[in-house]
């Protein structure tokens, strides 16, 4: 019975929804209040004794009328290309561009632009999943229980973003514009752009006559990282077989030094066969074997009693260190649980750090528990790991098992644990877990350093 009054209140939520989008974008401030007066002249107009009321409905649909016809006459001959930049950080303000274009023989005015992003409605998991998790005790207590305000909260997120509409300057017959459209995030993720509006009030200023563009495009969401100081990476070396080719878990060469004549024993694959065939002596090119710092970035993608928030805590907390200094000849391995173990290599001439950002604003919050296998691939690559941090929104006794065996191969683990109230099992080492608190993820992240 609860889910289905749920299912019910949020197909009533998009209906509001729609119908609002809907008189917003056709029609203008006045138009929007003209209507009111029609409903409320309307009203008082079913007495028939209120003849004034009555002829003052007649005369507000009669405007309302002749704009709608007026603004039907608009024909404009435009022109819309979006330049979208490569990426954007979640909270940060920026921008783009739209280029107008006006292909007719007379001159655009009044003209205001709207672009739209794709609609995703919040799903009844997802509302009631966040009612833990929402920060609604400023609301009285009929927005608490209904939860419009929230359903809105989680609407913005879904478009993830909220674009203005923006007036724009006269465009000349035959020319073109360039108007700069103001932009932030407000989740990771892609920001799917569906169609471009570009509206002109009609000579009454009632309603909205409009040319749609249908301009489809795509705008990576990097996860919002936090200033933390330089982080204190514990370095400890480690021979690679195979070199920066291996740790990249590509090929199986050494690190190329140059070339020299050739000694007995040296393999045939090794012969630079153009030197060769210049000298008319062999010659072999050189490697050496590489030590470096290698260091292992664990998420936690299972969501259990998280709340969503939590979960995107974890992603900046991430992000957060990926973007931190570290020593220069050392790499870091973002490991995360998809369908399988996927592990993304950053540093020394591997992936930067944009590219691994990239990656890390599309992943998802797990329904199934598959951190034996992060374990499992942790202990299989620790022998070549100088240390391990682990983020996650649960602690439990797997977790805390990971933890006292990789203490107990003496390898460096930190874990942090996002939520100001997640429950937790005692760890083996108490100082290796950090408790990550959404307002004050900076301080806790700082302190928290290895």
């Amino acid at each position: 019975m609860r889910a289905w009054l749920i299912r019910r209140i949020l197909s009533i939520f998009r209906s509001v929804s729609r119908l609002s989008l809907w008189f917003e974008t056709r029609f203008t401030s006045t138009g929007r209040l003209l209507i009111a007066g029609v409903i409320a002249a309307a009203v008082f107009g079913i007495d028939p004794n209120q003849t004034l009321a009555l002829r003052l409905t007649a005369v507000l649909v009669g405007i309302l009328i002749v704009a709608i016809f007026t603004s039907l006459r608009w024909r404009p001959a435009l022109e819309v290309k979006r330049v979208l930049p490569d990426t954007v950080t979640v909270g940060t303000a920026t921008s783009y561009s739209l280029a107008i274009t006006n292909h007719s023989d007379r001159a655009e005015y009044d003209l205001v632009v709207t672009d739209h992003l794709a609609t995703r409605y919040p799903t009844p998991q997802t509302f009631s999943r966040e009612r833990a998790g929402s920060h609604e005790s400023s609301l009285n207590w009929f927005d608490r229980r209904v939860g419009f305000v929230r359903w809105l909260g989680l609407l913005r997120s879904g478009r993830g973003a909220r674009l203005e509409s923006l007036s724009i300057p006269p465009i000349p017959a035959g020319s073109t514009i360039t108007v700069q459209i103001p932009l932030t995030s407000l989740r990771r993720g892609k920001l799917n752009f569906t169609e471009v509006l570009v509206k002109r009030p009609d000579p009454l200023g009632v309603v909205f006559a409009y040319h749609r563009k249908k301009l489809y495009g795509e705008l990576i969401s990097l996860p919002r990282r936090y200033r933390v100081p330089p982080l204190h990476w514990v370095s400890e070396r480690h021979y690679h077989r195979g070199g920066l080719t291996q740790a990249a878990a590509v090929g199986d060469s050494e690190e190329f030094v140059g070339l020299r004549e050739y000694r007995p024993g040296d393999p045939l694959r090794h012969i630079h066969w153009r030197s060769f065939a210049k000298r008319g002596t062999p010659i072999v090119k050189e490697y050496q074997d590489e030590y470096f710092d290698r260091h292992a970035l664990v998420i936690d993608t299972y969501l259990d009693q998280a709340v969503p928030s939590d979960f995107e805590v974890v992603i900046s907390v991430a992000a957060s260190f990926i973007q931190s200094t570290r020593p220069r000849d050392s790499i870091l391995d973002l490991v995360f649980m998809g369908q399988q173990v996927w592990q993304l290599t950053t540093g020394r001439g591997l992936s930067s750090n944009r590219q691994v950002l990239t990656q890390l604003a599309e992943v998802q919050p797990s329904k199934v528990d598959h951190f034996d296998e992060l374990t499992t691939y942790v202990q299989t690559h620790g022998s070549r790991l100088a240390s391990v941090v682990i983020v996650s929104a649960n602690w439990n006794s797997a977790r805390e098992a990971c933890m006292e065996e990789l203490h107990n191969r003496r390898l460096r683990c930190l874990a942090l644990l996002v939520g100001e109230t997640t429950p937790v099992v005692e760890p083996a080492s108490r100082s290796a877990l950090h408790r990550i608190r959404p307002s004050f993820i900076e301080h806790d992240i700082a302190a928290a350093a290895l």
